[in-house]
């Protein structure tokens, strides 16, 4: 998300004209579970009422661990086959013989447990203005925040314990004391707290699962590249594919350097890898565009 913040930020300063687009990307598991698991179980090892919430808080929090454990389970069985069942409520004993009693019960080789699970807001900055009449008004910003640990267990013990953070922006308000401010309500705001809760989850599942992950990539649309730009108001990719490739043979190295990025871009999103890191990598040889470096990262 750190990397998209960045993006968004050289969209907005960077003179050259450009628009962003998206689609979605096959992610390749980070680490490898030997053997293959036969059945996984989803389980909840985090007691919300040893955290004191409010009840509708306690409540909300339970609701989001079992949908936690579910959208999980979904995940792993439509990307892998593996069957896997989430058992919901929570399993107080953490330890490795409790895991291996439900493991055999269930007839299965693998578990996945939360461990720790926070969802809040964070006051990040407060912004002081001097109005005319000499009064100050003061603003601040929260991002929102969910920090889970998992734990993974084979019928040998627990494997591994992964901690995942994910952290946005997500509003700002006017305060009379920007230091004491009180933050968005994670119940109100809870459509905020799933959608992030998912993205957590996700990020953890993709590091020993098939997924999915969304790519964000600006792509040039000012002076010379007015057609590409058209064609992408019609969402008409392939037409700004050919426009952009028209532009790769040009004189002047950094709009040839700015068509072989929009090219790779393009290549990207029809799920042609090596197609696109040859007209990336092309770009970098032409001129050091940030843009074909950030995208780089991911080649």
């Amino acid at each position: 998300m750190f990397r998209y913040l960045l993006l968004f930020l050289l969209l907005s300063s960077c003179g050259t004209q450009q628009m962003m687009v998206n689609y979605p990307s096959g992610t390749t598991p980070l680490y490898s579970l030997e053997p293959a698991p036969q059945k996984i179980l989803l389980l909840n090892h985090f007691n919300i009422s040893a955290q004191k919430y409010r009840d509708n808080k306690e409540e909300l929090f339970r609701e989001m661990i079992d949908s936690l454990l579910q959208e999980s389970a979904q995940r792993i069985q439509s990307t892998t086959g593996i069957p896997a069942v989430a058992l919901k409520g929570v399993t107080y004993s953490a330890s490795a013989d409790t895991v291996l009693q439900l493991l055999q019960q269930h007839g299965a080789t693998h578990a996945i447990a939360v461990s720790d699970f926070v969802i809040e807001f964070v006051q990040t900055r407060v912004d002081v203005t001097k109005e005319s009449n000499g009064s100050k008004s003061r603003e601040a910003f929260y991002d929102i925040r969910a920090a889970l640990g998992y734990n993974l267990y084979s019928t040998k013990g627990r494997l591994r314990t992964d901690d995942v953070v994910r952290q946005q922006f997500h509003s700002s308000r006017n305060v009379a004391s920007g230091l004491l401010a009180a933050g968005p309500n994670v119940v109100v705001q809870r459509r905020d707290a799933y959608r992030i809760l998912f993205e957590n989850v996700h990020e953890y599942l993709n590091r020993f699962f098939p997924g999915q992950k969304t790519l964000y990539r600006p792509v040039f649309t000012g002076k010379g590249f007015e057609a590409t730009a058209a064609a992408l108001k019609r969402g008409d990719y392939e037409a700004a594919l050919i426009e952009s490739m028209k532009l790769i043979k040009a004189t002047d190295a950094k709009t040839a350097a700015m068509a072989h990025y929009n090219c790779a871009v393009f290549f990207e999103r029809k799920n042609q890898p090596a197609e696109a890191k040859k007209y990336l990598e092309a770009s970098l040889q032409l001129a050091p565009l940030a843009q074909a470096r950030n995208m780089m990262m991911d080649y």
